[in-house]
């Protein structure tokens, strides 16, 4: 029996009309007898299996068959035909079929049984899906590469839901946060935040997954499964499917614990550095230091002697005691605070930040040059201009820097002075922040000196080690300022202290 096709048929299946559509169909059609022979084969058919129709037909269709396909259809086709029970037909199912020259691949079959007049047979409908097989298997591949990435990733990955339940963490995540995987897959990510950052996180993500934002990071804290804090840089990004609908979030959670400690190290270190600094930058100073205390202590005891004398002979009125007493209080206290500045400036101590008047630290560092000042014929000019914003930091370590950069000051105005001043100007600038001038009338800064200037160790001075503008450099930077220089407009060297208000660094670190 030959098929339906463009061509006269003379078998069951006839009509001009079903013979096109067997013979156009793109989908390989093969039509078969109740003894399994082939009856009908389409074009379609003869290009994926290479055979022609002429050569198959009354040949057993298990000849389109690999094994064990082949010897298995014999027998699926007498236990249908004997208790109707289907194993295919009318099912469908994949199978590997088997072209002329040997070669297999893998098809969709759909198998339907007919009925017409005496002829009773059964078409099967083919779909060559080695396209798909070969798509699957690069899933696969590509599945199973990503969950080995997942899983073998040193970072700690965690992802959630848009709930923000966690799905899924990785090894290095479980070990990290000290909690198993099972425990955690449920669980809500700001379960395992401190209170205090568990709302700002869960806002954040919400915000990010709703699609207001492509990723957001924040220093956190983490709570192991023992309880203990865990100091943690958190980046959270979203998966999305191709219509924008978020599927995921990933968050990859990077331990801070060692820079923690190694921040906490380097800044117990820089302290310890800047005490040393403080200690020989006053031990130069100390002759003059010696005579700025000198100076109240010996009008108090030229004020004593006088009352002592007023008092001995017999006619001293009260109110000139009086007055002689105020004398001597206002030189002890003139005494008292550079003794103060000088404790301040001495003392072994850990940094302390809080909020502090930038004119008042100005005014102690004063108080402590003015006579080395005084003694060259030089003069100290302080201004402020307008009110300042309170800086958040440490004062001592700010009142180092100033007074490292006016001692500096006096040092190049010694080697070649083009004036009798020292200037030192204060003013809030863009943003609310304060900006330090010191000004001074020295010869300036050769360009090559400018290159190094605030390198560990560079020096053009022939005692220094070159340590002090590096030191105060760092001692800026670990209050979010800056230091910088710049000639200055009249001559000489202007270096500029940059220090941010204390509410601007409080939004900083809140952001």
């Amino acid at each position: 029996m030959s098929s339906p096709s463009a061509r006269p048929s003379n078998g069951p299946i006839s009509g001009d009309r079903f013979g096109a559509l067997f013979a156009a169909a793109v989908d390989p059609i093969v039509l078969i007898d109740r003894e399994g022979r082939i009856t009908g084969f389409n074009l379609a058919a003869e290009q994926v299996f290479g055979w022609r129709e002429a050569d198959v037909l009354g040949e057993r269709v298990s000849i389109l068959m690999p094994g064990p396909y082949r010897d298995e259809h014999d027998g699926y086709m007498s236990r249908y035909l004997g208790t109707g029970q289907r194993r295919i037909i009318g099912i469908g199912r994949e199978v590997v079929a088997r072209r002329r020259d040997g070669s297999t691949f893998p098809i969709d079959l759909s198998v339907g049984e007919f009925v017409s007049g005496a002829e009773h047979g059964f078409v099967g409908i083919l779909r060559d899906i080695t396209a798909r097989k070969a798509q699957e298997a690069e899933l696969r591949r590509t599945t199973e590469e990503l969950r080995l990435i997942f899983e073998q990733t040193p970072t700690a990955l965690a992802l959630l839901d848009a709930e923000g339940r966690i799905v899924d963490v990785n090894r290095a995540c479980e070990s990290l946060l000290g909690r198993d995987a099972e425990a955690l897959r449920g669980r809500h990510h700001g379960d395992l935040l401190a209170d205090a950052d568990r709302a700002v996180v869960e806002g954040a993500l919400s915000e990010v997954i709703a699609g207001r934002g492509e990723t957001w990071s924040r220093d956190v804290q983490y709570l192991r499964g023992d309880g203990r804090p865990l100091p943690a840089l958190l980046h959270a990004g979203v998966a999305r499917d191709v219509e924008g609908r978020p599927l995921l979030a990933i968050c990859e959670i990077v331990d801070r614990s060692q820079l923690f400690e190694a921040t906490r190290e380097a800044e117990d270190l820089r302290t310890r550095l800047a005490h040393v600094a403080r200690i020989g930058t006053l031990g130069e100073m100390v002759s003059g230091i010696a005579h700025e205390v000198n100076q109240p202590l010996t009008a108090i005891a030229n004020y004593a002697n006088a009352a002592r004398r007023f008092v001995l002979a017999g006619d001293s009125d009260p109110a000139e005691l009086a007055g002689i007493l105020d004398k001597i209080a206002a030189q002890a206290e003139r005494a008292g605070q550079v003794i103060r500045g000088l404790r301040n400036l001495t003392r072994r101590r850990d940094a302390v930040r809080e909020p502090l008047d930038c004119a008042a630290l100005i005014a102690e560092v004063a108080r402590l040059v003015e006579f080395e000042l005084r003694a060259r014929g030089w003069r100290l000019l302080t201004r402020i201009d307008g009110p300042l914003p309170p800086v958040y930091g440490d004062g001592v370590q700010i009142q180092q820097v100033l007074l490292n950069l006016i001692r500096n000051g006096i040092e190049a105005m010694a080697e070649a002075a083009q004036g009798d001043a020292i200037e030192v100007q204060a003013e809030a600038v863009d943003g609310g922040n304060v900006e330090i001038r010191v000004r001074d009338r020295g010869p300036g800064l050769r360009r090559e000196v400018e290159d190094h200037l605030f390198e560990p160790f560079f020096t053009t001075k022939a005692q220094g080690m070159g340590l002090g503008l590096s030191i105060c450099k760092s001692l800026m930077r670990a209050h979010d300022g800056d230091l910088r220089y710049q000639p200055g407009r009249d001559g000489g060297a202007e270096f500029i202290m940059r220090l941010p208000a204390a509410m601007n660094r409080e939004e900083v670190r809140d952001a």
